[in-house]
């Protein structure tokens, strides 16, 4: 009878699991250096409630999502679609979490630090899907940085720790989007990261990389869809 129970609480049981194998990875610029700061926070909103949207997606509503601020280089939000929707508060933080503040400096070695930590942790887990965001005009300004700190773009990206290897810390990955990254900084950075992306398109991966003006049209378009290349 213990077994027979055991059995029918798995088999009710095994859609959720199953959908909590799912993983979002989250790197959102708020830094004095995002791109049209003002304009970028709307289009981050619109992010945010194509996120909440996944709750209503069987498959997708316990996606387990964790938000990587880039000027602080940690993790400062985690959740589900699902809190997003049934949890004002926690939403509210969120929203609060990801907006872009002047005065701090773009700490994006220590961003893509986190989101290393973050995937290898997630592969140790067995999580089976892994998408990666990243929502970033991806300009660096290294500590102490003020209102007076010149910017020349375009910028080479950073020398400081392994920004590529990050990408190879999971063999999960499914997708990897980048959203508002700035005209001068584009091409740049598409070299910069073109052996990871390589890597990971051998491996099935989709890989997207936007600037500001195509951000705004994948971003207006729903659905969203975890994977989707927009």
């Amino acid at each position: 009878m213990k077994i027979l129970i055991l059995t029918v609480v798995l088999i009710v049981c095994a859609p959720a699991l199953a959908q909590e194998r799912i993983a979002l990875e989250l790197l959102i610029d708020d830094s004095g250096v995002l791109l049209d700061a003002q304009e970028a926070n709307q289009y981050k909103l619109m992010l945010l409630a194509h996120l909440k949207a996944l709750a209503t997606k069987r498959d997708s509503a316990n996606t387990r999502i964790e938000v990587i601020s880039t000027s602080l280089g940690r993790t400062v939000w985690s959740g589900t679609p699902l809190t997003l929707r049934r949890d004002p508060a926690r939403a509210q933080a969120l929203v609060e979490a990801v907006k872009a503040d002047p005065a701090r400096c773009n700490a994006l070695p220590g961003a893509f630090r986190e989101l290393q930590s973050n995937l290898a942790q997630l592969e140790r887990e067995g999580v089976s899907e892994i998408h990666i965001i990243v929502f970033s005009s991806l300009i660096h300004t290294p500590r102490p940085c003020a209102d007076i700190t010149r910017i020349t773009l375009p910028q080479l990206p950073p020398t400081e720790g392994d920004i590529p290897g990050a990408f190879a810390a999971s063999t999960r990955i499914r997708s990897v989007s980048f959203f508002w990254v700035s005209p001068h900084q584009k091409f740049v950075w598409e070299g910069f990261l073109e052996s990871a992306f390589t890597t990971l398109r051998q491996t099935g991966a989709r890989v997207s990389f936007l600037d500001v003006e195509r951000s705004k049209d994948a971003l207006r378009t729903a659905p969203f869809t975890l994977g989707e290349t927009p």
